[in-house]
This record gives C-alpha cells, structure tokens and sequence, in this order.
C-alpha cells in the first residue's frame, strides 16, 4: 500500500516539475465529509504555472452516526485551465489509499483499497484567500477485505492455520473517488 502512495505522489511530482515563481500554499478541508463525521483536512501547494499538488487526509470513526471506521488519504495533481493555479476550472489525476471497517446490511466489511482516477472541479474565489472548491471524480479502485456475514464468529471460521485472519474477497469497480465541496484558505 505505501508503494502505491510513494509511486503516485512521485508520478505527480515528475508530471509538474516545472518551476514555480511564486508558490501559493493553501489548507481546506471537505464540507461534505466534515457533515458525515469523518473530519478532512487537505493541502494544496502550486508546483508551476498552471498545476498544483493537493494532499488530502480523512479520518472518521462514527460516520453519520454508524458504526463505521473510515481513514484515507487522496493525492492529487489539478492542472487549472485558467492558466494560473487555485483559480477557476481544472482537471487531474487523484489518487486513493484507505482503510476501513464498516457494517452494511447483515455483512461485515474490513479492509483496505487503493485507486486512480480523473478529477475535475471549479475554484470559486471568494475573498482574496478565501476559496470553495466544487470537485468530483472517479476511478478504478482494488480491494481486498475481510467480509462475513454480521452473525459469524469471524474468529472462528475466517483464520489459517497460524491464527492469522484471512483475506476472503478481492476485486475491483469504478466509483467516485471524491466528491463534494472544499473550504480552502490560501496561506501564502
């Protein structure tokens, strides 16, 4: 999982290594998750004239009022059609690594899942430092996880001879990666 991080945000790191004049280095933080419990918190640093580097984090273990654990991390390289990063229009690539462990239905769900994707969204300036981000995107994601039914002794019938837990479901689909509206406040 860690060398799927590290090959992504190097990836992204190649793509903008042009030089910026002028960095701008912004925090925001996810409306829509902040109203579902799982608390984010994001940064943005331009990396050119046109591109940035968005790293976005989030944590929940009670998500909108289940019980649900939840952590990921979303980076992200915007290029902005505008020409000047942090302002209007832009598309990129995002990237996700996750955690979790959640109950749906009459099943049991833990795991981690890791995927890319295409992003866009509008930067909406709303004072000189203050910023609404609308953003969505979508991507392929893999999984693997731990899945039972909520009434098995997990304990019992999902371990090897070792007593160590075992992985009983893997695959992939295409689903949004993120979605939602960002506060950003620009630092410098």
């Amino acid at each position: 999982m860690k060398r799927y991080f590290l090959l992504i945000i190097t990836t992204l790191m190649m793509f903008s290594a042009n030089t910026a004049r002028a960095q701008m280095l912004a925090v925001n933080t996810d409306v829509a998750m902040d109203a579902c419990l799982a608390p984010s918190l994001g940064v943005e640093l331009t990396m050119s004239k046109k591109s940035s580097l968005n790293f976005n984090a989030l944590y929940g273990r009670k998500i909108l009022g289940k019980d649900m654990m939840i952590l990921a991390i979303q980076p992200e390289w915007r290029v902005y059609l505008s020409g000047r990063p942090m302002y209007h229009h832009y598309v990129g690539a995002i990237g996700l690594l996750t955690r979790y462990d959640m109950e749906l239905g009459s099943k049991l769900y833990k795991g981690d899942a890791f995927g890319i994707g295409v992003s866009f969204g509008y930067v909406l300036p709303i004072t000189d430092r203050l910023m609404a981000d609308f953003h969505a995107s979508v991507g392929d994601v893999f999984y693997r996880q731990k899945e039972y039914p909520k009434t098995d002794n997990y304990d019992a019938h999902y371990t090897n001879s070792e007593g160590y837990a075992t992985i009983n479901a893997t695959g992939q689909f295409i689903m949004p990666l993120r979605l939602g509206v960002s506060i950003a406040y620009i630092l410098k």
